[in-house]
């Protein structure tokens, strides 16, 4: 089955055709932690941020720079503060979570937190591609959607097509995160997050998933967040790179200025904008 099939078997066994990738907004958006008490924090301060559709950004920045908080905002982890998110010329700042899930992807960087363990790779396929439908009494894998699996699953070289019975605590790591991927992606989200997903994976197993993670989110135009701790990798991958330092945004590429840099100019660019040393060792050997 060519991949085009496959789409087409996705959107049969639905019932409508996946999501499109959509534009995202971010106006003014801070995240306060403790508000009003000593503790508090400012994780996010005033971001404004505007992704087009299919645009696939890369964030990096040293800890505690806000870069997780940022997907949590965007995902609706937690209520912001202050600011207005729009998803696809929709304000989802006061969506809850579970909501705003039906149209965005997320990979998290514990590979166990994608996948449900207590069930079966085609059970938790079955649920991601009933994701963006409404709840109700319907049966969750069909034949139909198994021929949706196993093309996708095929495309992960790792055999797991030929495994659809087997329980996903008997996987890897690495496969679970491959999982987790596909799982993300397999109805086309309107979003792609991707938190630091290769970096608890060792490093052959981690480029496997980015060059998959590559192939896909440019194959389907997904427009995406990917936040890591490997400068090289922010490099190699997207078509924008993002750097955050204090909850904001201190430095925004394109993908001509971000191709002109190695490791070393982002070093010393972080120097200009903030005004301190960056904490290189896991920006530089992260996997």
């Amino acid at each position: 089955m060519s991949e085009a099939q496959g789409h087409a078997v996705a959107r049969s066994a639905e019932g409508a055709s996946p999501c499109c990738a959509a534009p995202l907004e971010l106006r003014g958006v801070r995240k306060l932690f403790f508000p009003g008490t000593a503790n508090e924090v400012v994780a996010l301060d005033g971001i404004d941020l505007e992704v087009p559709a299919g645009q696939f950004v890369s964030i990096i920045g040293s800890n505690g720079s806000g870069k997780s908080t940022l997907l949590n905002a965007v995902a609706g982890t937690f209520p912001v503060t202050a600011g207005r998110i729009v998803l696809g010329g929709r304000d989802v700042t006061r969506l809850p979570d579970y909501v705003r899930s039906r149209s965005i992807g997320r990979v998290f960087q514990d590979p166990r937190a994608g996948t449900a363990p207590d069930m079966t790779i085609e059970e938790n396929l079955a649920i991601s591609l009933m994701r963006t439908k409404r709840s109700g009494l319907r049966m969750g894998v069909t034949n139909k959607r198994r021929a949706v699996m196993r093309e996708q699953l095929a495309r992960l070289g790792m055999g797991l097509e030929d495994r659809l019975k087997a329980g996903v605590s008997k996987l890897s790591g690495g496969q679970r995160q491959a999982m987790s991927l596909l799982m993300a992606t397999i109805v086309q989200p309107s979003l792609l997050l991707l938190d630091e997903h290769t970096a608890a994976l060792d490093p052959k197993v981690a480029a496997t998933i980015m060059e998959l993670t590559g192939e896909i989110v440019t194959e389907r135009g997904l427009t995406t967040l990917m936040v890591t701790h490997n400068m090289e990798l922010a490099l190699r991958y997207g078509d924008r790179l993002l750097m955050m330092h204090a909850g904001r945004v201190v430095l925004d590429l394109d993908h001509e200025q971000k191709a002109a840099l190695q490791v070393s100019d982002l070093i010393e660019k972080f120097h200009e904008v903030a005004g301190e040393a960056f904490a290189v060792d896991r920006m530089l050997l992260d996997p």
